[in-house]
């Protein structure tokens, strides 16, 4: 134990005193562990190291499968799985650790980061942002206040100072990191609610909220969470693009407005259904935002990053006249789940809708309170977040290391790989495709199931045998009462041999179906 210098002048201690100072020498030497040596660091950073590399190199060589069900021992509360090894009171060695992370996490359910995942909205995660959330969280910064890191405030400011300028918003505009889409959305209803003039809680019934059939759940979650769980949400119909129909749109705003007593108040677009992959017209939707003072909020969480393609950069025409965008890192830029932003174009209803409370008096700083100027807002005072994530590093590392234009190419590998499987899949026979994509998503299905069968009770059983099989990994909708298998291709690591295998398995899963069901039906006859 090292030896504690004298730093002033010590005292004649009690004998109470003298025990709590060997108490406090004793708890030092016992927390020291937790300050991880040099030689120490090494070890477990070549251990995790190790054992991340291996788990990668069976994804990059396709020597794993994309989904490996979970089971019951993964799931339940009883002493199986991960809960064979309960958190308790003395350490486990690093080998024990990494075998449980890898039978009970790794190796079991579904691997996100492979190529074979084209399900939902799918990310890989780019490795470089590992190391930048290293960085983070080894050096433990806090980067919630301009005062105590402003290089890191610099950075989260710079990021998203680019991202205003891929959707066109002007000087003026704020935003945050955050944790995801549904958190953004969160940060920009209240900002909504917070800047409509007059607006009271007892008002909040009152308040009508324009979507799509498609639009994203989270809104109604955020309109939850901000307290108006209460305002009237009017599903807009889509039109035979699956976009959001504006016609229909100013008829209800209209209809709302001549009604005494509403208050029409904000209006949801979407570039990127998570459904379909449609782009709703926004530039239209913004003018009928504007005749009638409503509050145009853009959800890109998915589509947004297709900004950067020249080939579908005309379907973000009016996006920077919203009032809020949100965007997700974690989906378009493929960086680890967890990275979200929110824009405000007029930065100071942002600021102002999370200024408003009054703030802890040990926030105090001699810097704020002596007449010296911050050159930055504190991300703390643009979000509802306080002690937050680090999250800069993670979306900086990648873009510093590759450069935009790497991103940009992987978006558009994946534009065209879902039109290669919608101009395949639209040709084998007995399939339909709902349309031909605008980003990368593709919905379809098998019309014309044998023995009569239900065509949906079908395509969901085709899902299924698609999943045992391993390889690919793929989700489904449901649209109009109809089921829809659903790709979405958006990881970096999905490539064409991923598009094709997921052909054939389409292919042979179809084929191994209908002779299961001829079985089946052949068995029933004869019992008969």
């Amino acid at each position: 134990m090292p030896v504690i210098p004298a730093v002033f002048a010590m005292p004649t201690l009690t004998k109470g005193v003298k025990d709590l100072r060997e108490n406090l020498l004793d708890l030092r030497e016992k927390t020291e562990r937790l300050d991880v040596s040099e030689s120490r660091r090494k070890e477990l950073l070549d251990g995790v190291s190790n054992f991340a590399g291996k788990a990668l190199d069976k994804l990059q060589e396709g020597e794993t499968a994309v989904y490996s069900g979970a089971g019951d021992t993964n799931n339940n509360t009883d002493s199986k799985g991960i809960r064979s090894s309960p958190i308790q009171d003395e350490p486990l060695d690093l080998d024990n650790i990494l075998d449980l992370y890898g039978t009970h996490i790794e190796g079991r359910g579904l691997r996100a980061g492979h190529g074979g995942h084209m399900a939902y909205v799918p990310s890989n995660g780019v490795f470089p942002a590992a190391l930048g959330d290293f960085l983070a969280d080894t050096l433990c910064t806090y980067a919630g206040r301009a005062y105590e890191s402003p290089g890191g405030v610099d950075m989260n400011n710079m990021l998203l100072e680019w991202m205003a300028e891929v959707f066109g918003y002007p000087e003026g505009f704020q935003g945050n990191l955050t944790s995801g889409g549904s958190a953004a959305t969160v940060i920009a209803m209240a900002t909504a609610r917070d800047s409509r003039k007059g607006l009271r809680a007892r008002d909040f019934h009152r308040v009508v909220v324009y979507v799509s059939e498609l639009t994203h759940h989270c809104i109604r979650k955020a309109l939850h969470t901000i307290g108006l769980g209460e305002a009237i949400v009017r599903d807009i119909p889509v039109d035979s693009r699956w976009k959001m129909d504006v016609k229909a749109l100013e008829t209800s705003v209209k209809n709302d407005v001549q009604q005494d007593g509403l208050i029409p108040f904000a209006v949801v677009a979407t570039v990127g259904t998570t459904d379909v992959g449609s782009v709703d017209p926004v530039d239209a939707i913004a003018d009928v935002a504007e005749r009638h003072g409503l509050w145009l909020h853009v959800d890109a969480a998915y589509g947004g990053f297709f900004a950067l393609c020249e080939e579908t950069r005309p379907l973000f025409r009016g996006v920077e006249r919203s009032d809020s965008i949100i965007v997700d890192p974690h989906k378009g830029l493929n960086v680890p789940y967890g990275s979200g932003v929110v824009l405000v174009r007029n930065g100071q209803k942002l600021h102002l809708s999370n200024t408003a409370h009054k703030q802890g008096s040990y926030l105090y700083h001699p810097r704020i309170h002596s007449g010296v100027n911050d050159t930055q807002v504190s991300p703390c005072d643009l979000s509802f977040e306080l002690s937050t994530h680090f999250r800069g590093p993670r979306m900086w590392f990648p873009l510093k290391l590759f450069g935009v234009e790497t991103f940009r190419s992987m978006l558009t590998e994946k534009l065209q790989l879902v039109k290669y499987f919608y101009h395949i899949v639209e040709d084998i026979p007995g399939f339909e495709v709902l349309q031909e994509p605008e980003l990368s998503v593709v919905a379809f299905r098998y019309r014309n199931p044998p023995c009569g069968l239900d065509a949906n009770g079908f395509n969901k059983r085709l899902l299924e045998e698609m999943i045992q099989d391993g390889g690919v990994y793929l989700s489904s909708t449901t649209l109009k009462g109809t089921f829809y298998l659903r790709i979405c291709v958006l990881g970096f690591r999905t490539h064409i041999e991923h598009v094709e295998l997921c052909l054939e398995i389409l292919q042979k899963s179809l084929r191994k179906l209908k002779g299961c069901l001829k079985l089946s039906n052949e068995s029933l006859v004869k019992r008969l």
